[in-house]
Parts: structure tokens; C-alpha cells; sequence
């Protein structure tokens, strides 16, 4: 897995039936194919801050996902370190 290009984003997609708390998603892109993903968590679309894809506030649900979206980021870090080197694509 020798990309030219990686990268990894966390938005907020807005269900089908209008509540105030969304669904978060990621994204991965590889060279410019990229992939969606729901994490099944919900949040307030109020509170979260989109230019750095977290959970805005010091309240503890916004410590508790904010740590989730670093604990997510890392294991998809781990995963293409492991790919790359396995060489698998």
C-alpha cells in the first residue's frame, strides 16, 4: 500500500427523519477513492466543530467522544501501518 495520498475526516451526516442530533461519520480517502463509514454515534449538530472534526465543549460526552474519534484514528493508523508493511494494496 504504497499511496501517494492518505487521508482521514470525521463529519456529521443529518438523518433521514429531522432530529437534532446527527449521525457521525468518517471518511477515508486513498488516492482519491474514498470510502464512508457510519461510527454509530449520534451527536448534537450544535456541538460539533467541523475545521477540527470534534466534539465542541469540556462536558464529559464531548470528552468521551472526542477520546473515541483519537481511539478510532489511531487503530485506522495502526491498520495501514500493518497493510503497508504486508504490501498488501
Amino acid at each position: 500500500m504504497l499511496e501517494s495520498s492518505f487521508g482521514l475526516g470525521f463529519f456529521l451526516k443529518r438523518p433521514r427523519i429531522e432530529r437534532r442530533e446527527w449521525i457521525l461519520y468518517f471518511r477515508i480517502t486513498v488516492d482519491g477513492i474514498r470510502r464512508e463509514s457510519s461510527t454509530k454515534r449520534r451527536w448534537d449538530n450544535t456541538r460539533w466543530g467541523q475545521r477540527f472534526e470534534k466534539a465542541v465543549g469540556s462536558k464529559e460526552d464531548a470528552k468521551s467522544l472526542n477520546f473515541f474519534l483519537d481511539s478510532l484514528t489511531l487503530k485506522i493508523n495502526e491498520i495501514k501501518t500493518e497493510m503497508m508493511y504486508s504490501g498488501k494494496p
